[in-house]
């Protein structure tokens, strides 16, 4: 699929997934003057936004930010950008319904937890077409129309093949210039392991425990579960040569856990397992332990927390 230049400017932009992420950024993005639609299978929430404009509460005060949604992303003509933040579970059914905007100089950004989504959009647009992104803020879906807006760091983006690109760049200048801090990475594969190692770390130990990372922490026993599951989850980075050093990893992991930011919050696939739907344990999990097990490697805490999880989604999904 030959990828065609960008236009001189970024006006619309797309959103895959209108729950606590999504929408905010949407908002955010609308907010500082880019045409955006959100699309999200949720009927309810949907129309609830068509009614009455997407309801934000927390960061900035409580407000209603008009802003287009559809539940059929059939129905999105045009896009010079479209953000997955859907659940990795929706992301093939997602790309396939937006196969009518390949071709036409749009970028897919992948904004997801773990590993896998940007080599499915790679697979259905093309590499050349595809950036991987990451953040650390949090957002929460309080009801139909209606989400948190709890922080604001930094977000990175970057080509899914690596390198930095003019076009990186200037997406994440219109990005920034509208209010959502961005920065072109050069090497975004580098910087999604860095997340995916807090991730690996935390995100079932909240969910089996029903704590936020703060909490987690505070706890010796709990503690001691999160570091050996980030020692394994460094070998298998280490093992796909991304040479990541442990203590600026902690030293991150302490900033994200912190109390009275992202720490507060529980794990999305915490909140996965409260509402009984299917998480994304696979991408979390699943694409990490498939790297170890290519890799020879030992990494039974991981396989411990990644069997606690699948344990408990059999209660509530299809076998």
């Amino acid at each position: 699929m030959k990828n065609k230049k960008m236009t001189e400017s970024i006006k619309n932009v797309v959103v895959v997934g209108a729950g606590g992420m999504g929408a905010l950024f949407g908002s955010i993005l609308a907010e500082g003057g880019l045409d955006v639609t959100l699309v999200d299978n949720d009927r309810e929430h949907v129309d609830a936004i068509r009614k009455s404009g997407l309801h934000i509460s927390g960061l900035g005060g409580e407000r209603h930010q008009r802003i287009r949604a559809e539940y059929d992303a059939g129905a999105v003509a045009t896009a010079d950008i479209v953000l997955f933040q859907c659940k990795g579970t929706a992301t093939f059914d997602a790309a396939k319904a937006l196969a009518h905007l390949a071709g036409n100089g749009a970028i897919f950004v992948s904004f997801q937890n773990g590993l896998g989504n940007e080599d499915i959009l790679a697979a259905h647009f093309g590499i050349e077409n595809v950036f991987g992104g990451l953040t650390s803020m949090a957002g929460a879906r309080l009801g139909p129309g209606h989400v948190q807006d709890f922080d604001r760091v930094p977000t990175h983006l970057g080509e899914w093949r690596g390198g930095l690109s003019r076009r990186a760049s200037k997406i994440a200048a219109t990005f920034t210039a509208a209010g959502l801090e961005t920065n072109a990475s050069p090497d975004i594969k580098t910087d999604i392991w860095k997340k995916l190692l807090g991730n690996l770390t935390m995100s079932a130990v909240s969910g089996m425990t029903n704590l936020t990372s703060t909490q987690i922490l505070q706890r010796d026993d709990l503690r001691n579960v999160c570091h050996n599951a980030l020692d394994e989850a460094l070998s298998i980075a280490h093992s796909q040569g991304v040479m990541l050093d442990r203590n600026e990893v902690v030293k991150g992991l302490d900033l994200m856990t912190a109390p009275g930011g992202t720490g507060d919050n529980k794990s999305s696939l915490c909140l996965d397992v409260l509402a009984k739907r299917p998480s994304e344990v696979e991408f979390i999990y699943g694409k990490p332990l498939e790297l170890a097990d290519q890799a020879g490697l030992a990494v039974p805490a991981l396989r411990a927390l990644y069997g606690l999880v699948k344990g408990v989604e059999t209660h509530y999904t299809e076998r």
